[in-house]
């Protein structure tokens, strides 16, 4: 996959010998180059020997890193997993945005994350394939990577209600169900091989934040 042949490059130290450069950065290229077999061929069918060929390192020399192919499944799912928003972050740099400007951002970052960057994308086909046979991992990945996001908008939600903008009529779970046609558009995007039935993003992004602001505008009295 072209598009992320230069990307999650290691960071390493510049001080260091050729050698020892070329060492620092060999677990990181070995990620990388079984994340592009998984992608290719899936975890079932994908071989270290195939992964060692990849990365053009010996097989014996993945084992120096990676005890096995779970193992190293499971590190390319951590390690190349990126999180989509930090929660102060996005919040104090959109403080003075009302509260319909803050769902309308919030989602617009999470479509293009999804949409774009492709690990996101592939490591959600990973985890819906394979998620049975590493629930640890799945359960995880939501710790760190969804929960954040669920935690964000349920803020953007108390504070519309505290400001009087928004009304939330049901408890529970909320916020997971106003996300989730995210989620729809990722998995449809993954089945669809040249997204020639896919609705165009800038009309469904639309459509969703018109159905959230349906959903939780108060009504004017």
């Amino acid at each position: 996959m072209d598009e992320t042949k230069h990307a999650r490059e290691p960071v390493v130290d510049n001080e260091l010998g050729p050698r020892a450069l070329r060492k620092a950065q060999r677990p990181q290229e070995i990620l990388l180059a079984a994340f592009e077999e998984f992608v290719e061929r899936g975890y079932t069918a994908t071989r270290i020997e195939d992964v060692a060929t990849r990365a053009g390192v010996t097989k014996g020399t993945i084992y120096l890193y990676f005890q096995n192919k779970e193992e190293l499944f499971q590190e390319v799912v951590g390690k190349l997993s990126q999180p989509i928003l930090d929660e102060n972050q996005f919040l104090e740099q959109h403080q003075h945005r009302s509260c319909d400007e803050l769902v309308r951002l919030f989602l617009d970052e999470i479509y293009d994350h999804m949409t774009v960057d492709p690990y996101s994308r592939e490591i959600l086909r990973f985890l819906i394939a394979d998620g049975r046979s590493f629930p640890t991992l799945v359960s995880t990945h939501f710790d760190q990577f969804i929960k954040p996001l669920l935690t964000i908008f349920d803020r953007i939600l108390k504070k519309g209600v505290r400001e009087g903008v928004f009304e939330i009529w049901a408890e529970g779970h909320i916020s997971q169900v106003l996300i989730s046609p995210v989620l729809t558009y990722a998995i449809d995007t993954l089945l669809s091989a040249d997204n020639t039935n896919l609705p165009e993003i800038k009309i469904y992004k639309n459509t969703h934040y018109e159905m959230v602001m349906r959903t939780i505008r108060k009504a004017s009295v």
